[in-house]
């Protein structure tokens, strides 16, 4: 009789155990999607101009933004089971309120509800993967959540191919995935996570620890959220038709989730600051070459520069966050991050307004003029700290490279496992995981 191995019976139940918040993401991140490729086009078609589509944007991103920094509270006073239906149900209403809503007042309001709402999905649905995760594989964990929540918000924009921007479709279709969302939740095992984490914000330290981190994740919110919402208007503008804006929105996606996974691998094994420079410069050669872009330019290369542009502009953030967290002792690991997530969240509230205004006052490419600007800024400041190093070796005890969603403070608290496990948390400061005092930026 062939016995079964006691890793694979406990593998399947952690899968099991899994199944409904990575189901109930990939529902709810499809919606999301679906709504990021067609709502600057719809808008676009009612007439709005291209910098009002960009402050509806922002409104969601600070709606974002409120939603990390007190969904916890919610979530603190009735649960998380209750909690989650609670953020479901109002970010479907909202989500379809948007057909009714009748001026760009009441649409922002709209805006600003679904992304608060969407934190408080992330923070919930964070806090019971970190509950039933073993702790040796949550690395792996990690990585299947980033890819169900990359590959499923490209999948909502894939659907858009073919519907009406203008018509109710697109909003019915994105309520009804994220209301779905609440079926697998109901089928999880009832077992209350651990109390989610009030965001403590420290960003006097983090410009301390590393004022590169800061702004290579401020750059990340500026650049990378703001082409969600400029990016349909700029294919608008080169005359595509929407199946060929949606196609370039998803490629995208796809680079900005898949090429980090590459270049994080790089940054493991050269100075992660060698590495920010390095992309800087990379957006700026990508940047300039799609200054020149028209409707001239050939569809499949539009496409290639956009995977590439989008998978080094979100590559910024990680091993942002990562060499930040190269410098700090492992007991400020949860704020630091924390307080980066807040930075990159105060960048995705202001880049869509400052993008479209670029599209609106210039060319479509003007865009990317106003990405190369932001980044020359970054990629010289960058410098700048490299020269003023001290000469001599630094020591430093160097984070594993990961790739995180930019989707709420809660899953910050799963990663201390990879420097002895949940207990490295509560190093001391000063302790095995100490940066120098004077360690380079």
């Amino acid at each position: 009789m062939t016995k079964t191995s006691p890793e694979i019976h406990t593998s399947r139940s952690v899968a099991l155990r899994l199944a409904p918040p990575l189901a109930s993401t990939g529902l709810s991140m499809m919606g999301a999607g679906l709504l990021a490729a067609l709502l600057p086009l719809r808008y676009s078609a009612a007439g709005l101009s291209s910098a009002t589509i960009g402050l509806l944007g922002s409104a969601e991103g600070l709606g974002f933004l409120v939603g990390c920094l007190h969904a916890h509270r919610i979530i603190a006073s009735v649960g998380s089971e209750r909690a989650y239906a609670t953020f479901a149900g109002l970010k479907s209403v909202a989500i379809l309120g948007l057909f009714f809503a009748g001026g760009v007042p009441a649409i922002a309001v709209l805006r600003f509800l679904i992304g608060l709402n969407a934190a408080g999905l992330s923070v919930v649905v964070e806090s019971w993967l970190n509950a039933l995760s073993p702790n040796e594989q949550r690395g792996r964990i990690l990585t299947v959540y980033v890819l169900v929540y990359g590959l499923c918000f490209g999948l909502g924009e894939i659907l858009g191919r073919d519907l009406n921007a203008s018509g109710p479709q697109l909003l019915l279709i994105a309520g009804i995935l994220t209301t779905l969302g609440l079926v697998p939740m109901a089928a999880i095992e009832v077992r209350a996570p651990a109390r989610t984490h009030r965001v403590n914000l420290q960003i006097a330290k983090a410009l301390r620890t590393s004022p590169v981190s800061v702004l290579a994740c401020l750059l990340n919110g500026l650049v990378l959220t703001a082409f969600t919402t400029a990016g349909p208007l700029f294919g608008q503008r080169l005359g595509l038709d929407q199946a060929r804006i949606v196609l370039l929105m998803a490629s995208f996606s796809m680079g900005s989730l898949l090429l980090q996974w590459p270049i994080g691998y790089l940054s493991d094994r050269i100075d992660r600051l060698y590495a920010l420079i390095g992309l800087g410069a990379a957006i700026l050669g990508v940047a300039g070459l799609l200054i020149g872009v028209s409707g001239r330019t050939p569809f499949v290369v539009l496409v290639v520069m956009l995977a590439v542009f989008g998978g080094l502009g979100e590559s910024l953030y990680a091993v942002g966050v990562a060499h930040a967290n190269d410098r700090a002792p492992s007991s400020d690991y949860v704020a630091l991050s924390s307080t980066l997530l807040f930075v990159w969240a105060l960048g995705a509230a202001i880049g869509p307004t400052t993008g479209t205004i670029a599209i609106e006052r210039s060319r479509p490419s003007a865009f990317f003029g106003y990405v190369f600007g932001l980044t020359a800024l970054f990629t010289a400041f960058a410098l700048w700290r490299l020269v003023r190093r001290r000469a001599g070796p630094v020591e430093e005890v160097r984070e594993e490279f990961l790739t995180y969603p930019q989707t709420s403070p809660e899953i910050y608290s799963w990663i201390p496992y990879h420097r002895g496990g949940s207990d490295a948390a509560e190093t001391p400061p000063g302790g095995a995981g100490a940066a120098p005092p004077d360690s380079p930026p």
